[in-house]
């Protein structure tokens, strides 16, 4: 009875995980594809907010960070967003954020009164070189001037914190109403239906060799034209 109780914990406990996924994924999702989308096209500003940090990394790490981070965030979030290679996407937006909040705590740790960059900073603000990010940030009203002027502070590394742990959940718990989630339904459907019907053949070979099994056993009687031939 105890045995029962307990796998039915587990069991309501997993699907809840399960639901919890699709919250962890959407948030992931919005948040790396705004990201993205402030910081595209602008990689003398990101650039920038790389050395703000002052972790004296190669201007040629520098140059590659500011034109490769964008477009990944871009299209981490809008496969998250879609629950696509949704594993791969949240193992790239953990390391990610391993990333971030290791510059952001050391640059607190330090005193230095930056900002964090996390979506294009002030920069991202201006509509002539970002129309798409400004369109968006701005119709998030005060949310849009928050995320854009945010400070690497303890407030932003708590955030990291919370999207690494969202990051985790997703690794570890299929989510669902997701693109992932189809595939993996329609996948298990035909290994279904090829398993049945390899047991029916399984089946079908067994019941022959029986026939031809009771056919050949010694001493039984068989019918041949009309007459019973049997043991002499």
């Amino acid at each position: 009875m105890e045995d029962a109780t307990q796998l039915k914990t587990e069991s309501t406990t997993y699907r809840t995980l399960r639901y919890l996924t699709l919250v962890s994924r959407l948030v992931l999702g919005v948040i790396f594809a705004l990201a993205g989308l402030a910081k595209l096209g602008l990689p003398f500003a990101m650039a920038e907010s790389i050395r703000a940090y002052e972790m004296g990394l190669p201007s040629l790490m520098v140059d590659v960070m500011s034109n490769v981070l964008p477009p990944i965030e871009l299209g981490v979030g809008i496969w998250l967003l879609l629950g696509l290679f949704t594993r791969f996407s949240a193992g790239i937006t953990a390391t990610l954020m391993v990333v971030f909040t290791i510059a952001i705590t050391q640059a607190w740790a330090r005193g230095l009164d930056i900002n964090c960059g996390c979506f294009g900073g002030p920069v991202g603000q201006d509509p002539s070189v970002n129309p798409a990010a400004r369109a968006i940030i701005g119709a998030l009203g005060p949310v849009g001037t928050f995320l854009t002027n945010e400070k690497a502070d303890l407030m932003t590394i708590g955030r990291e914190l919370i999207l690494l742990l969202m990051s985790i959940h997703l690794i570890l718990v299929p989510s669902i109403f997701s693109i992932d989630h189809l595939r993996q339904s329609r996948r298990q459907a035909v290994y279904e239906d090829e398993t049945y019907y390899d047991e029916e053949e399984a089946y079908e070979k067994a019941d022959d060799s029986r026939e031809l099994e009771d056919e050949h056993r010694p001493g039984q009687r068989v019918r041949v034209d009309g007459l019973d031939a049997g043991r002499p």
